[in-house]
């Protein structure tokens, strides 16, 4: 046919090659709606490759643009940094600013085990605020605020103690002035008989602002009674009683009212709390105690099976952390023990004895006070005064005791925070310790709080293992080994970790010139195993790390701590005062470093900002990792901290699957980990969303490969005990175990005879006081 010359020109419209929605008919309605999803997903890909729009964070990417696989030919991974060394011991995921070109993300290969290998530099979101110029602190004007006076007018004589206790004080003790609180402590105890709250900064010296009256008090009366021809010993009554949340607090206090006492050997201090032996216990108040240290729950099984315990001469009433003791649902067990004393004082007493006051005062002790003022009065206290420290310090008025003290931090604690995203935390916490024991000298100690024990368990055992030395035969392969077990099969439950094994050495951050000791310590260890943790690591000359839950966070003096981490950002604000308080204690120098992800986290600057006598600085995530993974010389070059950061996290993910117990640690910790995420108080959920957090970022952090949908742990936490297979035994292993939940498995105490209806419902109290709260943050 001949051609006329006419041509016709087609427009189709843009959309003519997209999928169009399909009416699908018959089968089962599941089936249908599945096939409309697959188009309508199919339909919006289209449109994105058609437009060249790039995925935001925390949206749906595809394996191909976020992932490499780690059973891909290292010949197919393409170069985008001159930086980038090749290294044959095992395949590395390269840096990369963006996605790969589509050729060659159509050229990865599937995995056939669904292992796969994420950068760690590679669709990390942005932090929202940017980084600003460090402002300059003059760290010469800087005077610590809790150190003690200086002035000669604030001796411990001139305050109303004896002579010979100020002299025990400075001579035995080598306490050569008080501090603050303890001035305005021992002048309003040591003069009148009224009730009081004590406020003031962390590592203050708040144990000896109440012990010091109360021993003064007890030892005036001793002398008056020997006067009189009635004598004095362990068996004139019990006149002094301290109470507090946790176990290890209850036993430091004790440790200090001994060496307290031994100027005083007629005086006798005991302590009875949860975990300890009760025959022991009542024999110890059967030879009598004149100062009593005790944890409420095991006071009041005391106050019911032990008739020995006489109470009618008890004067001084100590709640030590006492807004932590209502926060964790005590209010029944301190309503009780208030009420007895209370009925027992009015009891006519056989002898009169000299010099005890009337009525008792009731002191309550704690950094910050943020619980409802009414309702503590109404539970123990009867018209209190404030004692507080202010800039003036100045005597605080009658008339402010129902007013908000703001807490501050000790003028000399320098605070940090590190905006690190959640694919890095783990390898930036190596980088982050590297730097701090880089040189021996640098940090004596470091405490690194995290939310959950099974995290505690982990962590531990990761930062005790170097990675890059447990790779096998890695110099004579390309391709990484497989795994020993495949990723579909069950981990066999049973203890990933034993529980004595509370110490090792830290190889992934020590080096030979500065080697460091690493140790464990959370609320599912057994309390002796707990006391001999806490009391090696005190005892410590060497640099050490002390990895572990806020059980560590309340009270505890723990001596030559200089840097405090919380890798996990704390449950309250009030949470964050007390751990960052383990540091910069008596007018010593101090520091703290919290870690935030970009995005939500970054808003929780502004909370800590708040009361800071400084400018909080700054850290990035690339800042500290070329810090810590820098050339031994110091000296930071191209990229090269990269390939190293990324050996270590490699490294430690083949270290992970290679291992069933590894891999179940690392499942268990993250799993406990997003449970404990959830727990924030209500006033800080927005900025510790769960739905912004990105689930497989941050599997990356506990060495995992799997997709977070595929990770899962049989059975609960494993212990020591299991249980039983008729249905009595269930019965009662049920029973124990929400006891153990209920109190922080292990951190607080509560009676022995505690069934399971009330273990439900003092977690239902703590749940009411708090807005949200579990066994994750409690121990």
């Amino acid at each position: 046919m001949a051609d006329d010359g006419m041509l016709l020109n087609f427009e189709l419209p843009s959309d003519a090659f997209t999928p169009k929605p399909s009416q699908f008919k018959g089968g089962r309605w599941k089936d249908r709606l599945t096939a409309r999803k697959s188009a309508e997903w199919g339909r919006s890909k289209a449109q994105e490759r058609a437009s060249g729009k790039t995925p935001k964070y925390g949206q749906v990417v595809s394996d191909e643009e976020e992932l490499i696989h780690a059973d891909a030919p290292a010949a197919k991974r393409a170069k985008t940094s001159n930086d980038e060394v090749a290294r044959p011991s095992f395949p590395r995921p390269e840096p990369r600013a963006g996605g790969r070109p589509a050729s060659q993300r159509e050229a990865l290969p599937k995995s056939t085990n669904g292992e796969v290998i994420s950068s760690l530099f590679t669709y990390n979101p942005e932090t929202k605020v940017p980084a600003s110029a460090p402002a300059e602190v003059d760290d010469t004007s800087i005077v610590p605020s809790n150190a003690p006076l200086s002035d000669k007018l604030a001796t411990f004589t001139n305050l109303g103690l004896s002579t010979i206790l100020a002299g025990h004080l400075l001579n035995k003790m080598d306490i050569k002035a008080p501090t603050a609180i303890q001035r305005r402590s021992l002048q309003q105890l040591c003069a009148e008989d009224r009730d009081a709250f004590v406020q003031a900064e962390t590592g203050s010296g708040k144990t000896l602002a109440y012990l010091l009256p109360i021993v003064q008090r007890i030892s005036a009366i001793s002398k008056e009674m020997k006067a009189t021809g009635q004598g004095f010993n362990r068996k004139s009554g019990l006149f002094g009683m301290v109470l507090v949340p946790t176990r290890e607090l209850a036993k430091q206090i004790t440790a200090v009212l001994e060496r307290l006492l031994s100027c005083c050997h007629w005086i006798v201090g005991g302590i009875v709390i949860g975990g300890e032996s009760k025959s022991s216990e009542k024999a110890r108040l059967r030879k009598g105690v004149n100062i009593l240290v005790a944890t409420p729950g095991r006071l009041v099984d005391h106050f019911d099976n032990t008739e020995v315990l006489d109470l009618s001469k008890v004067r001084w009433l100590v709640l030590d952390e006492g807004d932590r003791l209502m926060e964790l649902g005590f209010d029944n067990d301190i309503q009780k023990i208030v009420s007895v004393l209370n009925l027992r004082s009015r009891k006519a007493q056989d002898v009169i004895i000299p010099g005890l006051p009337e009525r008792r005062t009731t002191i309550l002790c704690s950094a910050t006070i943020e619980a409802d003022v009414e309702r503590l009065k109404s539970i123990a206290l009867k018209d209190p005064v404030l004692i507080a420290v202010e800039s003036s310090d100045r005597a605080t008025g009658e008339g402010e005791t129902g007013k908000k003290q703001e807490f501050s931090a000790p003028a000399q604690l320098k605070q940090s925070y590190a905006i690190v995203p959640a694919k890095q935390r783990l390898v930036t916490l190596v980088a982050v310790l590297r730097q701090a024991f880089k040189r021996k000298g640098t940090t004596a100690k470091c405490i690194v709080f995290m939310s959950c024990a099974d995290s505690v368990d982990f962590h531990f055992e990761a930062l005790a293992n170097d990675p890059l030395e447990t790779i096998p035969d890695a110099a004579n392969s390309d391709q990484p080994s497989v795994p020993k077990q495949s990723r579909t099969d069950k981990i066999p439950q049973g203890d990933t970790i034993a529980e004595s094994r509370t110490q090792a050495g830290a190889k992934s951050f020590s080096n030979p010139d500065n080697s460091v000791k690493l140790f464990r310590l959370h609320g599912s260890m057994q309390q002796a195993i707990r006391t001999s943790t806490l009391k090696a690591f005190s005892a410590c000359v060497e640099p050490a790390v002390l990895v572990c839950t806020d059980v560590a966070s309340r009270g505890l003096d723990l001596p030559n701590v200089d840097l405090v981490i919380e890798y996990d950002p704390p449950f309250s604000k009030e949470d964050h005062v007390h751990r960052i308080g383990r540091t910069a204690r008596a007018g010593k120098d101090g520091r703290a470093m919290i870690f935030l992800q970009p995005g939500c986290e970054e808003a929780y600057v502004e909370v800590l900002a708040q009361g800071q006598p400084h400018t909080l600085t700054r850290h990035t995530g690339d800042e500290l990792l070329k810090k810590g993974f820098a050339a031994t010389s110091g000296i930071v070059v191209g990229r090269e901290w990269e390939d190293r950061a990324t050996d270590w996290q490699i490294g430690s993910e083949r270290w992970a699957i290679e291992s069933p117990k590894h891999l179940e640690q690392a499942r268990r910790a993250y799993q406990s980990h997003i449970r404990a995420y959830t727990t924030h108080v209500a006033a800080e959920r927005a900025i510790f969303d769960i739905k912004q957090l990105h689930l497989g970022h941050l599997a990356k952090a506990f060495a995992l490969r799997d997709k977070p949908g595929s990770i899962r742990v049989p059975g609960s936490r494993p212990g020591k005990e299991a249980s039983g297979k008729n249905s009595e035994a269930r019965k009662k292993f049920a029973a124990k175990h929400a006891a153990k939940r209920t109190k922080g498995a292990g951190e607080l105490d509560v009676p022995d005879t505690t069934d399971e209806r009330e273990a439900r419902k003092r977690m239902r109290v703590a749940l009411r006081a708090r807005g949200g709260v579990s066994e994750f943050n409690l121990g």
